[in-house]
């Protein structure tokens, strides 16, 4: 009799099809709930545990491992979570005998601790499936709305900061501490999220999975959803930040192209009025930032242009980066030729995501893993249409290549998670969207989920 491997011990008995065309269903009832613990924790970077004096460990990393270890069965998850912890161990492999770098230990830990939601949102897509649409919903309203009340009510009427312990972690800006300078200068939302640019990127990106979520499961906008997005809009609107140019029409035209396509007023009326709010809202943004001492666009741009510099020039960079964690070496220690870039401060690092990916693994295994993760966003899980995709994409573009600079965003693995969960369950049978004539088309619950075998087909 052929043993069970000690990983695969805490995993349920599970994802299988049932017989008769029931529902699959995968896991157990603590497989969902920790998908759903997964969701919230989501918009909550705050929610982590210290890791010495520069960084921290997400409480999403450990929901993560939860859940990527109950569906150890399903061998795709498990491969992801594997391939994509163990790529920068390749290149450093290689690495080792063609440049001086140092293997930093420490970056290699923060990032498999980091990278961990892109196996994990993958874990809950196939735990959850349909029902992620009202968890995750609810999580951007509540998170969206938050970052309203702290701009209007705290920042406006108050004068204050909120909850100033609260984003007092390792690894991000301690509020308290410029506290003053910014209720002053800047008085920009950042929500629950360590600054502006991480809640703009986050919300964004939790938005486009929304509209992509509602579609791959023949759903329909409804009123918590819509109320969701809306806030979420709303939010970018007034952050100041210049993703906001592009982020808030792509994500408009996601969200309201499929209904104008099915009434022709809305094309008419509602697509035309909605991109001009947008271009009118991106305008203003530029010209409000440009007529301000813009100094945070200048260094972003002069960093990110000095690493393409750095990553051309040696043909052992381009082949196998510069080794995980040694990107901000090389900044700190003045080895980034800026040349003739103009910025106002120190440059401690690249900002951005995806740049450092790239530049710390090079073309085989950083480009690699990045061109993967832009394949899955724009198939948006293989049921939805091209164009779909194509606005992902972009929305997942700018923000990890432009906006965030965090490696602990969610999100930012988190979108192409979601993607690979629906590409792994596109061919399981799903309940049918609620008719609109229908008094339950209101819930995610459809009436054949109480059929006995469409939930015991997989329990322990």
């Amino acid at each position: 009799m052929r043993q069970r491997p000690l990983w695969a011990i805490w995993a349920p008995k599970h994802v299988r099809l049932p017989k008769r065309g029931a529902l699959p269903e995968t896991g157990t009832r603590l497989d969902r709930n920790l998908s759903r613990a997964l969701l919230v924790l989501s918009a909550l970077p705050f929610a982590a545990l210290p890791m010495g004096s520069n960084t921290n460990l997400p409480l999403t990393s450990v929901v993560a491992v939860a859940l990527i270890a109950r569906c150890a069965k399903y061998m795709p998850i498990m491969w992801t979570a594997l391939l994509v912890a163990t790529a920068p161990f390749f290149a450093a492999a290689v690495r080792m005998f063609i440049s001086p770098e140092p293997w930093q230990v420490a970056g290699s830990v923060t990032w498999v601790v980091f990278t961990l939601p892109f196996a994990g949102a993958a874990a809950a897509i196939v735990f959850l499936r349909y029902r992620a649409i009202a968890w995750l919903s609810w999580t951007i309203l509540f998170s969206a709305a938050y970052a309203l009340v702290q701009k209007y009510i705290f920042f406006d009427i108050l004068d204050t900061v909120p909850f100033e312990s609260f984003y007092d972690l390792p690894g991000y800006a301690n509020v308290s501490e410029f506290t003053e300078t910014f209720l002053t200068y800047v008085r920009r939302p950042f929500g629950m999220f360590p600054e502006t640019s991480f809640m703009v990127g986050s919300l964004s990106l939790m938005a486009m999975a929304l509209v992509i979520l509602v579609r791959h499961y023949h759903r329909t906008i409804n009123l918590r959803d819509g109320v969701a997005l809306t806030l979420v809009l709303w939010a970018v609107a007034i952050s100041g930040s210049g993703s906001a140019v592009v982020v808030l029409g792509v994500v408009l035209i996601a969200a309201i192209a499929p209904y104008a396509a099915r009434n022709a007023w809305a094309s008419i009326i509602l697509v035309p009025a909605g991109l001009a709010g947008a271009v009118a809202i991106g305008a203003r943004t530029l010209q409000d930032r440009s007529e301000s001492f813009n100094w945070s666009w200048s260094d972003r741009y002069s960093s990110i242009a000095a690493s393409v510099r750095y990553f051309f020039a040696d043909p052992a960079v381009f082949l196998w980066g510069v080794g995980r964690g040694n990107t901000n070496e090389i900044f700190l220690t003045h080895r980034m030729p800026l040349g003739d870039l103009q910025h106002y401060n120190p440059l401690p690092d690249i900002y951005s995501v995806t740049g450092r990916v790239i530049l710390d693994s090079g073309i085989f295994f950083g480009l690699g893993l990045v061109l993967i993760m832009s394949v899955l966003i724009l198939r948006a899980g293989g049921r939805n249409p091209l164009w779909l995709g194509v606005c992902a994409f972009i929305v997942w573009a700018v923000i990890s290549g432009l906006t965030i600079s965090y490696d602990s965003a969610f999100w930012i693995w988190g979108m192409a998670g979601i993607c690979l969960g629906l590409e792994l369950t596109r061919s399981w049978p799903d309940p049918p969207a609620p008719s609109s004539t229908d008094p339950r088309s209101s819930s995610n619950t459809h009436p054949t989920e109480r059929l006995p075998h469409a939930h015991s087909a997989h329990r322990q």
